[in-house]
């Protein structure tokens, strides 16, 4: 995993490093550390994907939130964790996509924590599956990839960020290769990717981009549950 440090105190900076260097060590998780100070240092790197940015939110000039919208456009799976010494920022960033909100005095204790959500998320994105799509050769989707299943007659369509694409296969074989921690089962129609619900009604998931994707009766009590499930482990 390639990890990033943005922040302009350079002193907490390379104290941050030396947490996660002793976090990768002990947990033998392979991680490259890059650490910027500003945000033109950051948006100018071009090397490997970064998957993690501990990002501060007072950054020089700039807001790290506004960083952080950035980010999200130019490395579309990349985590944001934001470190601060603030709690009043904590409603601020939920304006954008980010995995984790810490106040620095408590990030060598919250450490553990962050990486177990992270990780979770790192290998969902990392875990593709191939489809083979009606009329066209195979398609590999990581489930971040996917808003939902619906079955239409003798027909499936994966509808996703990159567009519908439609398959042979049944609901019920999907679901066997989805992870049942993310993925939910609403309607003898659909199945649904929970990370891209913004809110669940009575009878209905919303997802972020506004769609409506019904809840049948049979699986309410049931889909309800897991999404509660998945709700608690986004939690930090």
């Amino acid at each position: 995993m390639v990890a990033a440090i943005c922040d302009d105190d350079t002193g907490w900076a390379k104290q941050e490093e030396e947490i996660l260097k002793d976090y990768a060590q002990k947990t033998f998780l392979e991680l490259k550390i890059e650490i910027f100070c500003s945000r033109e240092e950051l948006l100018l790197y071009e090397d490997e994907p970064i998957d993690i940015i501990f990002m501060d939110i007072e950054l020089g000039q700039d807001s790290g939130i506004t960083v952080a919208k950035e980010v999200n456009k130019k490395w579309k799976n990349c985590q944001i964790v934001y470190v601060t010494n603030h709690l009043f920022y904590a409603t601020d960033v939920y304006n954008t996509e980010h995995s984790f909100f810490v106040l620095k005095d408590q990030f060598p204790d919250r450490i553990a924590d962050i990486f177990q959500k992270l990780l979770h998320v790192w290998r969902q994105c990392a875990d593709r599956m191939i489809f083979s799509v009606i009329g066209k050769t195979d398609i590999i989707l990581c489930p971040g990839d996917i808003y939902y299943f619906e079955r239409d007659k003798r027909v499936t369509n994966i509808v996703t960020v990159w567009g519908v694409y439609t398959v042979w296969d049944k609901l019920d074989d999907i679901m066997d290769r989805l992870s049942p921690i993310d993925f939910g089962r609403c309607h003898n129609s659909y199945i649904v990717y929970f990370p891209a619900v913004r809110e669940i009604q009575k009878n209905a998931f919303i997802l972020n981009d506004g769609q409506k994707i019904v809840i049948s009766r049979s699986y309410m009590k049931s889909v309800r549950e897991q999404f509660m499930k998945w709700a608690v482990t986004q939690i930090s």
